[in-house]
């Protein structure tokens, strides 16, 4: 009974070739050599690789190791940038950086950094800290938006644009008079909810506004003294849709006048008072 042949080629066949020497036994031989001779030398530049991989890893780590326990990587010199206003001694201190301390642990105390600083100083959002040269640490305070000023006595807070106040007394010269002013407002929530709802007014109203006043009849009202003169009052609930109506109601005025978008809207002359008490005379 004949052999059934399982494969496409016997392999009894293929190794009688070696056995009997016929004819492309060598080149076969030839073919096998050099595949060995490949594979070895990928092997070997796979090895060399993975060897010069760790060799390189070892020297990294010895290199940051020696600089680590060396002088050269203790705090030198800390940079505080982007706090004009606030004393950059006194936020080093608060930040607790000493010069013992070593720039790599600083870094990595980032974030731990940050709200420390956020903490004591409501103008701070968030601080980076950055290396320059070898170890001198600098430190990038990311302030707060001012939106307005608070008068407080005889000088003024900044207002940032979470309803904080700043930190700083500052005179009426370091005021940035472009932004509006806050007066009269004795109760923080009043303070809050007024500067909510002028943040959200139009960019084009809001640098028409001078003056903010809290010395309203209400809580639901609010009062808005403009650059112009003119004097807006309004409800809390419904100003803000009422603002854009403000640039064609004064077209027809011919006096400083009180605007009153209460209920609807209707205009009247400022009285002598009133334009003192918004310090309009």
């Amino acid at each position: 009974m004949a052999r059934k042949r399982i494969t496409r080629r016997d392999p009894e066949e293929e190794l009688s070739k070696f056995l009997r020497h016929e004819p492309g036994q060598g080149q076969e031989t030839r073919k096998l050599s050099s595949q060995l001779t490949s594979l070895k030398k990928e092997r070997r530049r796979g090895l060399l690789t993975r060897l010069g991989s760790i060799m390189a890893v070892c020297l990294l780590a010895i290199a940051f190791l020696t600089y680590y326990v060396s002088p050269l990587a203790d705090v030198s010199t800390v940079r505080v940038l982007g706090a004009d206003d606030l004393d950059g001694k006194s936020m080093v201190e608060v930040a607790q950086i000493k010069a013992s301390d070593k720039v790599v642990d600083a870094l990595r105390g980032q974030k731990k950094i940050s709200k420390k600083l956020a903490a004591k100083y409501p103008e701070v959002a968030s601080v980076t800290l950055s290396v320059r040269g070898l170890n001198t640490l600098n430190m990038q305070v990311h302030e707060r938006k001012v939106s307005g000023y608070i008068k407080d006595g005889s000088s003024y807070r900044e207002i940032l644009a979470n309803g904080e106040l700043g930190t700083k007394s500052l005179a009426w010269r370091e005021v940035d008079h472009d932004k509006p002013l806050f007066i009269s407002y004795s109760k923080q929530v009043a303070l809050k909810t007024n500067l909510k709802i002028f943040n959200s007014f139009p960019e084009y109203f809001k640098k028409q506004v001078k003056m903010l006043s809290g010395n309203t009849r209400r809580k639901t009202q609010m009062i808005l003294v403009m650059k112009d003169g003119n004097v807006i009052i309004g409800n809390t609930e419904t100003i803000k849709s009422k603002v854009k109506y403000y640039n064609s109601i004064k077209q027809d005025l011919t006096t400083n006048s009180v605007i009153d978008m209460e209920v609807g809207a209707f205009t009247r002359p400022l009285t002598s008072a009133e334009k003192k008490a918004y310090g309009l005379s």
